[in-house]
């Protein structure tokens, strides 16, 4: 019985609540924001301490993403993109540059161009273009954003390109643990291999940035067990994915909120009950924090 008239004060509108179930309380959001500020604390520590059990899955593969590319060209009527070994020295580079200098940005903190990057990895080109993203966990995650932003569409899209180079990194950048994705596009003269691109001469791109070391990286894994990486991609597999369990959760959390304004308002409503105060302001309010609940599971960023 102390069970259930637990329930009843948290979850149904009664005599002991106010008439508001007390979970929808005003300032039962003071909790809540407190619960998900020490579940965010809580998972970032034990992901720290055991990243191959708590972590982030991811499976992108350079193979995967030249064929999403050249998919998206084939259904518009484009010449499909052709893998070049310096754009892919060039995109390794600039994800190295990003990482060590910790920057997510098309251009450098020391100021180096796209054209210092893709031309320093010996390619010689008339036209370049490049993508970033990170923080995504599948390979057509990160096509299907770039086709969603005009921008990067526009480069995925660009007649004038015919050849295309991926680096795929794990790294810290800001703290953060990331999955780089660098996306090189451009297209070359043979004639003009040896000239000097000038500033001038450079083309304009929507999103466009250069290396300025052409190496490729090699990127240790924090776990052989948990890690596998290539030269083609990067595969990461923890026993608990930390995106898909917040999302479990939140939607979990959510469910049982709706679930009770549901609830609140049809017993209200068979009850005849008039409240002092109206309800609509902390209904608003509530909603308002699973909005914001459930942009804790979006970790995607494009750049």
């Amino acid at each position: 019985m102390i069970f259930l008239g637990i329930l009843v004060h948290l979850f149904i509108p009664h005599h002991t609540n106010n008439h508001r179930s007390r979970v929808l309380h005003v300032d039962a959001l003071a909790a809540y924001v407190l619960l998900f500020a020490v579940f965010n604390f809580g998972v970032r520590a034990l992901h720290n301490s055991m990243p191959d059990i708590l972590g982030y899955a991811t499976d992108i593969r350079v193979e995967q993403l030249l064929a999403g590319t050249n998919a998206k060209r084939q259904s518009l009527g484009l010449p499909t993109l052709s893998l070049n070994s310096k754009l892919s020295a060039a995109a390794a580079g600039k994800a190295a540059d990003m990482l060590e200098k910790n920057y997510w940005s098309h251009n450098s903190p020391t100021g180096s161009t796209p054209w210092d990057f893709i031309n320093g990895a010996g390619y010689r080109y008339t036209v370049a273009g490049e993508n970033l993203a990170k923080n995504f966990s599948t390979s057509q995650a990160v096509i299907d954003a770039w086709m969603a932003s005009p921008t990067h569409k526009d480069n995925i899209v660009k007649s004038g390109y015919r050849e295309i180079g991926f680096a795929i990194v794990n790294g810290k950048l800001n703290g953060e643990e990331t999955t780089l994705v660098v996306q090189m596009f451009g297209a070359s003269n043979e004639s003009i291999a040896a000239a000097v691109v000038t500033p001038t001469q450079a083309p304009i791109v929507q999103k466009a940035l250069a290396v300025d070391e052409p190496a490729p990286v090699e990127v240790v894994p924090a776990t052989a067990a948990a890690t596998t990486m290539t030269a083609a991609g990067v595969t990461l597999r923890p026993r608990i994915n930390i995106p898909t369990m917040t999302r479990d959760i939140v939607f979990v959390f959510a469910g049982v909120l709706i679930g009770v304004l549901i609830l609140d308002a049809w017993v209200i409503s068979r009850r005849r009950i008039v409240r002092v105060a109206g309800h609509n302001i902390a209904h608003f309010l509530f909603l308002s924090v699973i909005i914001i609940a459930i942009g804790f599971i979006s970790r995607g960023e494009l750049l």
